[in-house]
């Protein structure tokens, strides 16, 4: 196996078609599919079940796409570590983020890691944990920015900081008209307004539902949505209330003051907020670099009270 053939291989899987991943790799689809045969050949069994569309591994191709992105992820180290030595950081970073965290806390350090590490190059995908977690282990990643409450235990993961959730409401509402931004309460002071929830899926909904279970709040629900951003202007616009992360707020400038804030006390948190990256692959120099920014931005900006 050599890594050109082990890219195109990974490409077909990733794309999920011959077509898609010819695309990608910008060669013709039956240039693709001719390399394939002859890999086939070499390894003596299929790689791919003929006919099926998205492209299914066989047992057989399972095995060479382990070791494929293990050929792929030692040359590109290799690679990395030599430019190292010489003093001048090239590469690439695959860096994983949750849907509804990825206008939050990397745009904030973006600029600093791009001015100190000019060469290298970050690609970012969306996607919710559960896949964040899969495409690590399958080594598409190199690193994850996530929320988790359940480890896997192939995965190594390091807090960047515990969140505390803040209530927010529209300027309008009758909590806001009764106590200025910024106060500590009592969640039960907003119990008669209409809340905004978190979709039943969302990552932070078990939380919020434990918290409003433990101060025996039980609100009139308008609205559940999967998109905080989206739940804020919500909130401003029809006068309405709800409870998200204390960063979210903070990085959206406007919001913050279109809507009042109320901090819930110290047992009004979310489970830690993690980078996640595969044991058998440690970090490089720079993906070090860029964590170390994104958690000193974290508390830096989360240790503000307004």
């Amino acid at each position: 196996m050599n890594t050109r053939h082990a890219r195109m291989i990974l490409a077909i899987v990733r794309e999920g078609s011959f077509t898609a991943a010819a695309k990608a790799l910008c060669i013709t689809q039956p240039t693709l599919s001719q390399t394939v045969r002859q890999i086939e050949t070499q390894l003596g069994e299929p790689i791919f079940v003929r006919g099926k569309t998205p492209a299914v591994l066989t047992p057989a191709g399972a095995l060479y796409v382990e070791a494929a992105r293990r050929i792929v992820q030692t040359e590109t180290q290799l690679s990395e570590a030599i430019s190292l030595l010489r003093g001048h950081a090239v590469g690439t970073l695959r860096v994983g983020l949750m849907r509804h965290r990825s206008e939050e806390l990397l745009p904030q350090v973006l600029g600093d890691f791009l001015s100190s590490y000019p060469d290298v190059r970050l690609e970012v995908r969306e996607d919710d944990v559960a896949q964040l977690e899969q495409m690590l282990l399958r080594g598409e990643l190199d690193m994850a920015l996530l929320t988790c409450d359940k480890p896997h235990p192939r995965l190594e993961y390091r807090q960047i900081a515990s969140e505390e959730v803040v209530l927010i409401a529209g300027k309008q509402t009758a909590l806001a008209r009764r106590i200025s931004s910024g106060a500590t309460i009592g969640l039960r002071e907003a119990a008669q307004e209409r809340f905004i929830l978190p979709t039943g899926d969302h990552t932070h909904r078990r939380a919020i539902d434990d918290l409003l279970a433990r101060c025996a709040v039980h609100p009139p629900v308008c609205m559940c949505c999967d998109n905080v951003g989206t739940a804020m202007r919500a909130c401003a616009a029809a006068n309405l209330v709800m409870l998200c992360p204390f960063i979210s707020l903070l990085c959206d400038s406007g919001m913050m003051q279109k809507l009042s804030h109320y901090h819930l006390g110290t047992d009004a948190v979310l489970p830690p907020f993690y980078i996640a990256y595969a044991k058998d692959q440690p970090l490089a120099p720079y993906a070090e670099s860029l964590y170390t920014m994104l958690s000193n931005r974290f508390r830096a900006m989360t240790a503000y009270r307004i």
